[in-house]
């Protein structure tokens, strides 16, 4: 503790203070401060006190010098605060090392030795974890004033060391490279800078987690018995290189016998819940598909309002074979009492409410807590959803709904270019959640030489928190194909009812003016170019996918059937399915790897004037990439695009992240699509790699692609560049 000073002019004998001041206070109130003091107004001075007043005020870790000043029966206490740090500055730290130490030290905080001392020790065990080792860590303080100061983050890291030799002892049965690919911290491969290969670094963070995949490992192969140490870690430090060793004792492996379930009865149907069971009999003993076994089972007993219930495995080892018995106890049937949400600062709690499939007074469902994270998610209002169950009691839980709130809204102005339609200028806005009221609300002008789009719409999802929807639509339109050049202006209406969780109907009206020019094909009927179109759409659609932007699980399907003829020029039926499957790999083998399969079709029934625009052309995002937006499609005898009258693409992908955090994807990807008038007579095919980007201007789609099967003639485009779309 520093040597505290006390002031007394003069000091012959007790007397009475007629007063207690506090100089230079700040960082306490005066109220609490007096609290604080041993020594009040009225007292008689007692030295003794005042010293023991000090030492509480320095314990605060504000101060770095208090002084006491006793001058005409007034005590006043003299403070010399430690300075605030105003602004925080780094040199060489990552992002993520910034994010970690935004509550170890933020603006306004006191800067004391003590806490940059803890700040030093927490930067140097973060980068020793990552294997960065004898990293120097030094700040400077640059005073602004008295009381505030500039703190510059100073980091040196330290030189990686490299895994040059890896040894598993004991292994007999299963291979090294099988056991290797199983674990993080790998010795270096040939080549390991390449994406997927080895660079041979030490990560201590990951090493305390590679003995148990491992274990792992030798578990979902069967071996019961199966014991693996912790890593040997010998480094050395004159050239950074390292070796690590584990110590296997494998011993016998299983089959699975007899598997069988022990449940209260009453409660479900042992033999149905069977029939779902992945962990066989006559199969080796899989502890992953036990696992799985163990979920299935509890959620289907959550199901019926068990919240609480527990599985439990019971294995008996005979000789090679394993007997599984899954002890299920459910307890008391669970009744949910209230459904909190916090976290919305700006989404209204009656919009989060209409997504959630748990109602207080009902019996809990694992299926409905599920689905109601997967619903709030595909609002595209929220960054994160958590459902937290708080128990109240044997038989009653509350739900507590954790959002956080996302970007809904976006300005945008930008200039685009590609070969076909050259420059391009943009400016939209839209709000997807007005006012947290879960309407959006969407304008946009969109132009270029071949180009411009100016439209205006409003969608209410819940028309009074009720089933139905509804979406007005105008807009004006004009598109320079290669063939013709079309002028559409019009409106659409759209009315929608949510028939169940992932099934909703709709029905649209509009009304649009086509006018076609610059011809460069005969097939025109009647040689129209300019036409009313009125129309009625029904539309069925099912979704139960698991997010917005990035999918990971389920299903994305529609139908809608056009039909044009309600009055107007314009006459004809155009039927339109699509359907996308998202699968994870993350289920099944515990990689973060999305499968997506899309396709997409069509019919046109001609039934009187079918214009040009209204036809099927195909190419482009949203078709198959790698070819001019349009250009696939038949042609007359002048070689001038016609559209088609039925098609059909196909798009396979696998993506994997590339940074959740930052919310960036790159996938692989194969297209086919084959478009005709009256059969798929003209098809295309190309493969390639996309990046997609969820950015605050929007959502950002790189596609690099090269075509698999072309013609003479084709209009082939290896590199797109969108903003809004998505597989």
């Amino acid at each position: 503790m520093k040597k505290l000073l006390l002031l007394l002019p003069f000091l012959l004998f007790a007397s009475e203070i007629k007063d207690v001041k506090f100089q230079n206070l700040k960082h306490i109130s005066i109220m609490s401060a007096k609290d604080i003091s041993l020594v009040h107004k009225g007292d008689e001075f007692d030295l003794d006190k005042v010293d023991k007043s000090i030492v509480k005020f320095y314990k605060f870790g504000y101060f770095s010098d208090i002084k006491a000043d006793w001058t005409n029966h007034i005590l006043t206490y003299i403070f010399t605060q430690k300075p605030a740090i105003l602004e925080i500055k780094f040199n060489h730290a990552s992002n993520d090392l910034k994010e970690l130490l935004k509550n170890k030290i933020k603006k306004g905080m006191i800067l004391s030795q003590n806490k940059l001392d803890q700040l030093k020790d927490f930067i140097i065990t973060y980068y020793d974890a990552k294997g960065e080792f004898n990293t120097v860590v030094t700040f400077d303080t640059k005073h602004v004033n008295a009381n505030g100061v500039i703190l510059t983050i100073n980091i040196n890291k330290g030189t990686d060391i490299i895994i040059d030799k890896l040894k598993f002892y004991g292994v007999k049965k299963e291979s090294f490279s099988d056991i290797r690919d199983e674990i993080s911290n790998k010795d270096k491969d040939f080549l390991g800078w390449l994406p997927f290969r080895s660079n041979g670094e030490l990560n201590l963070r990951t090493l305390i987690n590679d003995a148990s995949k491992i274990q792992d490992f030798y578990l979902s192969k069967g071996y019961l018995d199966v014991n693996v140490s912790k890593p040997l870690v010998v480094a050395n430090f004159d050239n950074y290189k390292a070796q690590i060793s584990y110590k296997i004792d494998e011993g016998r492996r299983y089959k699975v016998g007899e598997v069988n379930i022990k449940i209260p009865q009453g409660i479900a149907d042992i033999n149905k819940l069977k029939e779902n069971l992945l962990l066989l009999k006559g199969l080796y003993f899989n502890i992953k598909r036990l696992r799985k076994d163990i979920k299935y089972l509890s959620t289907q007993i959550a199901n019926k309002g068990y919240a609480y219930v527990q599985v439990y495995p019971q294995i008996q080892k005979h000789a090679n074979i394993a007997n599984v018995t899954y002890v299920i106890i459910p307890h008391q049937k669970v009744y949910i009492s209230d459904v909190l949400i916090e976290g919305n600062t700006k989404t209204l709690d009656r919009v989060i409410r209409r997504s959630v499939y748990l109602t207080p007074g009902y019996l809990y469902s694992y299926t409905d807590k599920e689905d109601t994270i997967k619903a709030l998610k595909r609002t595209g209002y929220f960054d994160d959803v958590k459902l937290k169950e708080i128990r109240v009691d044997d038989t009653h839980i509350k739900i507590l709904i954790k959002v956080k709130e996302g970007l809904t809204g976006s300005l945008r102005a930008g200039i685009s270019y590609n070969s076909y339609s050259k420059i391009g200028l943009t400016f939209s806005t839209s709000e997807k959640n007005i006012f947290g009221s879960g309407q959006s609300l969407s304008a946009s002008i969109e132009t270029s030489s071949v180009s411009s789009l100016y439209s205006l719409s409003l969608r209410n999802p819940r028309i009074l928190d009720s089933q139905y929807s509804f979406t007005a639509k105008v807009y004006n339109k004009t598109f320079d194909s290669y063939s013709y050049d079309s002028h559409r202006k019009g409106f659409a209406l759209t009315l929608g009812r949510e028939l169940s969780r992932h099934v909703a109907a709709s029905v649209t009206y509009g009304l649009e003016r086509l006018t076609l020019s610059d011809v460069t094909t005969e097939d025109l009927v009647d040689d129209r170019l300019d036409s009313l179109k009125s129309y009625i759409a029904p539309a069925i659609s099912y979704n139960s996918t698991d997010d917005y932007f990035f999918a990971q699980h389920g299903i994305l399907a529609s139908l809608t059937a056009e039909y044009a003829g309600i009055g107007g020029d314009q006459k004809f039926i155009k039927t339109v399915g699509k359907f996308k499957y998202f699968y994870s790999l993350e289920d099944k083998y515990d990689i973060l790897t999305i499968l997506k399969y899309k396709i997409k079709g069509g019919y046109i029934d001609e039934l009187g004037y079918l214009p040009l625009s209204e036809k099927f052309y195909l190419g482009g995002n949203g078709s198959v990439r790698g070819f001019e937006y349009g250009s696939i499609s038949p042609v007359d005898e002048n070689g001038e695009e016609i559209g088609g009258k039925v098609m059909v693409v196909n798009s396979f992908e696998i993506s994997m992240p590339i940074s959740q955090k930052r919310k960036m994807w790159v996938s692989g990807f194969v297209d086919y699509g084959a478009v005709g008038e009256t059969s798929l007579n003209i098809d295309r095919s190309s493969y390639g790699v996309s990046i997609d980007w969820i950015t605050p201007m929007g959502p950002l789609n790189f596609t690099w692609a090269k075509p698999i099967k072309t013609k003479e003639g084709d209009k082939l485009r290896g590199f797109e560049f969108s903003i809004g779309s998505s597989f």
